[in-house]
């Protein structure tokens, strides 16, 4: 029983970050993000994520927030490119503060009447 119980607790903490938290878009989420953003991402990024040696991610709506933060934790690559995991850099409150910010570049929902 001792044995499996510290599994089992891991495992159940992994699950804690499974989904986005409640406050995932919230302006201090988006915040934090943006900051953290801007000091470690935006070399590859570019500003607000207008793109550059990484991929852009301004008004892209097929990144999911869970995709987000899962290749921020494990990284990617992308042809010779390589994104390196940031899951020991960064708790995962700080990684979905960063998914959070990304997120928000996405591309804004339409306003326009729908056609008749």
């Amino acid at each position: 029983m001792h044995n499996t119980a510290i599994p089992m607790l891991f495992l159940l903490s992994g699950l804690a970050w499974a989904a986005p938290p409640a406050n995932f878009d919230s302006p201090a989420a988006i915040s934090a993000g943006q900051k953290r953003f801007n000091q470690n991402c935006v070399y590859c990024h570019g500003n607000a994520g207008s793109g550059g040696k990484g991929a852009p991610l301004q008004g892209r709506d097929d990144l999911p927030p869970q995709y987000l933060f899962d290749t921020i934790s494990n990284g990617k690559t992308r042809g010779a490119l390589q994104m390196p995991p940031w899951k020991e850099a960064f708790s995962p409150q700080e990684i979905w503060e960063l998914s959070a910010y990304i997120h928000s570049l996405r591309a804004p929902a339409s306003t326009a009447a729908p056609a008749r």
